[in-house]
């Protein structure tokens, strides 16, 4: 099986921010990096689904399952990190439709979009890394159970 230099570089990309997230971030942060680490697998599976007819209909299926998690994530937990990588998970959705509504658009031009989507998402993810918090005992205090942004007596 051939890979492209942006398959190979996500192949090694997503192991390397997986671990680094898992080992340094916080709840929603490991959830996400997690997800995407699970997501990212599953892919390969997805595309069989659909009989690698175009568009992949099993990878878009795994992709807005990915982007529900993301939207959930974003409206539970105060992070800049979480509404970038929701983002480019939802624009990620946006290029599946696109390919389901005309599915005559160029397929090579639709994974690189999708593969872009992706960076893009990682970028966010490692972002979070560095997005200062704020500091409250153990943690922010969107990573308490029970913690409602909106309503922080629950």
């Amino acid at each position: 099986m051939s890979h492209s230099p942006i398959q190979t570089l996500g192949s090694i990309l997503t192991p390397v921010v997986t671990v680094l997230v898992v080992w340094r971030g916080g709840r929603p942060e490991r959830i996400t990096a997690l997800a995407s680490l699970a997501a990212f697998l599953m892919t390969p599976y997805a595309q069989k689904l659909g009989g690698h007819h175009w568009p992949l209909l099993g990878v878009a299926l795994v992709d807005v399952s990915f982007c529900a998690l993301l939207v959930c994530l974003a409206l539970r937990f105060e992070r800049a990190w979480l509404i970038m990588a929701a983002g480019a998970e939802l624009a990620t959705v946006m290029a599946h439709l696109g390919m389901i509504l005309d599915p005559t658009l160029m397929a090579r031009g639709y994974v690189i979009t999708l593969w872009i989507f992706y960076f893009i998402f990682l970028g966010a993810l490692t972002y979070s890394l560095f997005e200062p918090r704020p500091l409250t005992g153990a943690g922010s205090p969107g990573d308490a159970p029970g913690h409602n942004a909106h309503n922080p007596n629950p």
